[in-house]
């Protein structure tokens, strides 16, 4: 047995000891926890390094179940994909496991949570490892049950109860999709191992399969056509795509690092990590790549306009992932999967940073609210943040509109198909640079205002955008972030896809420098002008008065609101689907299985008096009163017929004859004792005399 074995049981195992501990721990759940992960990282880095130098590592553990072609093996799949996303979750988690062991000191389900905590980490790690489809579906589920663990740890608070209520839900609904590609893909290949299905994918292309065979119809579809839909059906509920989002921004009534865990490292990652494992078998349908891409432009471009008018820095993270995961999404779905899980990277990294770094920020406002001293946030800070964000916008568009892409994005039969997708991505950079550069500002800027050093009065922060100093940083640190880029990328492309088993027309290749200048300066500049747009407007707000035109007034309260997609669900769904429960529970449960219970009830209460009535009462007590009337009858007629005076006197006459008898005994009594005596001393005597003679 291999010792990366032990890269999932070692968060396993420190949630076993903390649930059995109990409360024997007291509050050092930590000291468990955290080692575990620490160890588990660190595997996780020889298993990379294994995998750099060696290949693929398979590791078969034992046989689950066996029934009939159905063979369930347990066992673990260790590729360039795989170890990725594990220096992802093990990294991610164990800084969440460092900060929590502060961050939720005095709470008295401290060891609970990190026994919780664990166990999800351990669920995320078997998910990505696993080499059994329905083992990863297992652990798919598990790991929405411990969400909503997690999101309703303060489980005193009735929003931390709905919004877990809410997640697993929806999470539920969508798992429904996911649960149907693995029956179909069972029936398609004969088999869940998931290193064979991708082998097995190209040769099941033009084979059919009989959806409606069990109702004796003939319904013939390619199953590689349907599967990549139900599929992501499930990816959709995981990683809160439309319609299946609203319930991430209502998971953050969890605690912070709750928050970091679930947007940075594991629930969100776990759609787009699905999509990339089942690449080969995706790439197959491309009515279902279109569909895919559609779903996640138009979730990335929503989430990211919804962002853009959040007050509250949690909800703005909630919906900066929504958007970035639709990014994610939206490049699966032109094949771009090198760059979804490049840009699935980064962005766990860097959401984990933000979510952790929230305290600080809402402490720095609450001070503000309270009155106490502003402080200036100093010219050369502003600068640096300045260039995070812009670094930061670039990102996407860079990685995504490069000139390896190109035959990606064109790939659609239809130009309307390239325009839309072109328009989408370039939307979402844009918007995304907006709320990129926003967050930024608003987490990590101290002071809210800029007091003027000779009058003392407050004054906006207003930014210096054409400054000397700072257009140099911006231009040597776009160099620099350039050059860095272009090095991890070439290495990251050539490391990863191998894992994926695309065929070389549409795996990316290296940007030339010309292609990268010809591709990529639109995109770039669509993130500039964003970031331009937000560093003049680092706010948005529309009182009453303002001169703005009333479809920006509309847009602004349709985004403000969320797309009122949550009231939407609440009348259309959530209110009748309680109304018919109501109807439900009152039809039948009240009026029909009740009514049922207590017409039998009536029945049998009726059934019983007749039964007293007449078996009782008539039958067993009247039948039971004429014997014993008729036993006095024979009882008076046995007394007449026999002289008991008679019976008498012959009772007195035997009487006299025992008591004659026994004088006669005590008379004869002495003499045969004296006899006996008499025979006794006899043979003594002559016994001591044998015995004398023998012995002589």
């Amino acid at each position: 047995m291999s010792v990366f074995v032990f890269i999932p049981l070692l968060p396993l195992l420190a949630s076993l000891a903390l649930v059995v501990g109990g409360r024997r721990w007291g509050d050092q759940g930590h000291r468990i926890a955290i080692p575990a992960m620490g160890l588990s990282f660190a595997l996780s880095v020889g298993a990379f390094l294994e995998i750099l130098n060696h290949g693929p590592i398979s590791i078969p553990l034992y046989q689950l179940l066996q029934s009939g072609p159905l063979a369930i093996q347990v066992g673990l799949y260790l590729d360039q994909l795989t170890v990725l996303l594990l220096l992802l979750v093990t990294g991610v988690s164990g800084v969440v496991h460092v900060f929590s062991s502060r961050y939720m000191i005095g709470d008295p389900r401290y060891n609970r949570f990190f026994a919780v905590i664990s166990f999800f980490t351990f669920c995320m790690l078997m998910l990505v490892m696993s080499s059994n489809l329905l083992i990863m579906f297992v652990f798919w589920e598990m790991m929405g049950l411990c969400s909503y663990l997690l999101i309703s740890h303060w489980a005193q608070r009735t929003p931390a109860v709905q919004a877990a209520t809410k997640a697993y839900l929806v999470n539920a609904i969508a798992d429904v999709g996911l649960g149907f590609g693995i029956i179909l893909t069972f029936a398609t290949f004969g088999t869940l191992d998931i290193p064979t299905i991708l082998a097995q994918a190209e040769s099941v292309k033009d084979q059919t399969v009989n959806i409606l065979g069990w109702m004796g119809g003939d319904f013939q579809i390619h199953p590689v056509t349907v599967i990549p839909f139900f599929l992501f059906m499930g990816a959709m509920g995981k990683s809160a795509q439309m319609p299946f989002h609203v319930w991430l921004p209502f998971a953050m009534e969890a605690p912070t690092p709750v928050s970091a865990l679930i947007h940075a490292a594991t629930m969100v990652n776990a759609g787009p990590f699905l999509l990339v494992r089942l690449s080969p078998l995706l790439v197959l349908s491309p009515s279902a790549m279109n569909f895919i891409a559609v779903v996640g432009a138009v979730t990335a471009l929503f989430a990211a306009m919804v962002s853009m008018t959040q007050s509250d820095i949690k909800k703005n993270l909630a919906y900066s992932t929504i958007s970035q995961i639709g990014f994610m999404i939206m490049t699966c779905g032109i094949g771009a999967f090198v760059a979804a899980i490049f840009h699935l990277l980064a962005h766990g990294c860097l959401k984990a940073f933000l979510f952790l770094s929230t305290g600080n920020a809402l402490r720095a406002v609450q001070s503000h609210h309270h009155g106490e001293p502003q402080s200036d946030l100093p010219t050369k800070e502003k600068t640096w943040l300045s260039l995070g964000a812009l670094m930061l916008a670039c990102l996407p568009p860079f990685v995504i509109f490069s000139g390896p892409y190109e035959v990606l994005w064109a790939a659609q039969g239809f130009a309307s198909a390239r325009t839309v997708f072109w328009v989408m991505g370039l939307l979402t950079v844009f918007f995304t640079a907006v709320y990129i550069y926003r967050g930024i500002w608003s987490l990590f800027r101290v002071g809210l205002s800029m007091r003027d050093r000779e009058t003392g009065i407050a004054k906006p922060a207003g930014p210096r955008l054409f400054s000397p100093s700072h257009l140099l940083m911006v231009l040597a640190s776009g160099g620099v972030m350039g050059a860095i880029l272009m090095g991890i990328w070439s290495w990251f492309v050539q490391f990863l896809t191998p894992a994926l088993a695309l065929p070389p027309s549409s795996v990316p290749g290296i940007v030339t420098p010309t292609e990268g200048m010809v591709w990529i300066v639109g995109p770039l500049g669509v993130a500039v002008l964003g970031w331009i747009y937000a560093y003049s407007r680092p706010s948005v707000s529309y009182k009453h008065g303002d001169t703005e035109s009333e479809w920006k007034r509309a847009a602004y309260v349709l985004f403000l609101n969320k797309g009122y997609f949550d009231e939407i669900y609440e009348a259309y769904l959530v209110r009748p689907t309680l109304r018919f429960s109501h109807w439900l529970w009152r039809r039948i449960d009240v009026q029909g299985v009740d009514g049922i219970v207590y017409g039998l009830a009536t029945v049998s209460l009726r059934l019983a008096r007749w039964l007293w009535q007449v078996v009782d009462l008539k039958g067993i007590d009247r039948l039971t009163i004429n014997i014993g009337r008729q036993s006095v009858t024979l009882g008076q007629w046995l007394w007449e017929l026999i002289d008991i005076r008679g019976l008498g006197k012959t009772m007195d006459q035997v009487g006299v004859s025992a008591d004659a008898t026994g004088q006669y005994l005590d008379e004869v009594g002495p003499r045969t004792l004296q006899h006996h005596l008499l025979v006794m001393i006899f043979w003594l005597v002559l016994a001591i005399a044998l015995l004398y003679i023998l012995v002589k």
